[in-house]
């Protein structure tokens, strides 16, 4: 390994020895048990470190040509090091996870079947999380805030949570007395997944309904029925790009966002009813203008700053945007 290599790495461990108590002091302060610690902060080590309590998940973020040269699993390996000595843990309380070229159903595909489950606690709410056998835990993180934002404005309203994943705004939304939430995914797993964190929480009944299902396809069949339900707050987080075989039709953020947030708005959408749409395409321009929101009686709120927490260092980890009535001054 060249020496520029060897400096690289001894800054990674200085920068989170003093990320590590930054982020714990923090953490405590806020009651936080999930948090990002370390966000290529060194352009040289380019990796994410995210703390559960069981243990800390290392994202090689690496480009696909560099994984292919000599030496860079030996640089793995001794980041790998130098986080277990930093948080003194064990082997098997580290988990890695690389980059690869994704495609159609990856994002639900397992990486192993250790079956590394774990609860986890979030603003008094609890949450099954699985830190080794998929790309993602089952929580975002990013969006510990915008949870928090819906389950203040969810009181007595119906949800509608879209590409649902593992359905913690449901449940937050739950946990902040809406009459009802329907979350529909395209993956039966994470249904599965949903279920059990509604569940956990106490929101086991009928108002709580679960839909596996092609998104489009679901919202193209009730568009057509004349008494359709329509919701109050209107959640969805979709995938930048699938073209899965689940799916009826090929889904990008950037070319279809348009059509879908006004068939939501005109079809789904109660009376003064809001929709929140966030992405995590870096790249993402809402294509729906001002004017033609206003001609609806509404407007598109961007909150992509306030909606990013503090361990978040990464500004365009995602975008969020708030479509709500004209007349609403503030959220």
């Amino acid at each position: 390994m060249t020496e520029r290599g060897l400096g690289a790495l001894t800054m990674f461990e200085n920068r989170l020895r003093k990320l590590k108590k930054e982020r714990e002091k923090w953490a405590k302060r806020e009651n936080i048990e999930c948090y990002r610690i370390y966000s290529e902060d060194i352009p040289q080590v380019p990796c994410i470190l995210d703390q559960y309590p069981s243990g800390l998940v290392l994202y090689d973020k690496s480009s696909l040509r560099f994984q292919a040269e000599t030496d860079h699993e030996a640089r793995l390996a001794q980041m790998e090091t130098i986080v277990k000595n930093v948080f003194q843990i064990q082997e098997n309380q580290l988990f890695l996870k690389r980059r690869k070229k994704q495609k159609g159903s990856d994002q639900y595909e397992k990486l192993s079947i250790e079956g590394n489950f774990h609860w986890v606690n979030e603003s008094n709410l609890e949450f099954r999380v699985n830190l080794s056998d998929y790309l993602d835990t089952g929580l975002f993180l990013d969006h510990r805030t915008t949870r928090s934002w819906i389950k203040t404005n969810s009181k007595n309203k119906s949800f509608l949570n879209l590409f649902s994943y593992t359905g913690a705004f449901s449940v937050y939304a739950a946990s902040g007395g809406a009459t009802k939430t329907t979350s529909i995914d395209l993956s039966k797993t994470y249904c599965d997944w949903a279920y059990q964190n509604l569940e956990r929480n106490g929101f086991k009944n009928s108002n709580h309904q679960i839909i596996n299902a092609d998104i489009l396809q679901w919202i193209e069949a009730e568009a057509k029925k004349t008494n359709r339900e329509r919701y109050d707050l209107i959640f969805l987080d979709p995938p930048t790009f699938s073209n899965s075989k689940k799916m009826y039709e090929e889904w990008d953020v950037q070319t279809k966002h348009r059509n879908l947030l006004l068939l939501l708005l005109t079809k789904f959408l109660s009376e003064n009813g809001e929709i929140w749409f966030s992405t995590n395409f870096r790249k993402f321009k809402m294509e729906v203008e001002d004017e033609e929101w206003k001609e609806r009686g509404y407007r598109c709120i961007n909150r992509t700053l306030e909606s990013i927490p503090k361990d978040f260092r990464d500004q365009k980890i995602h975008q969020l945007f708030c479509i709500v009535p004209t007349e609403v001054n503030k959220i």
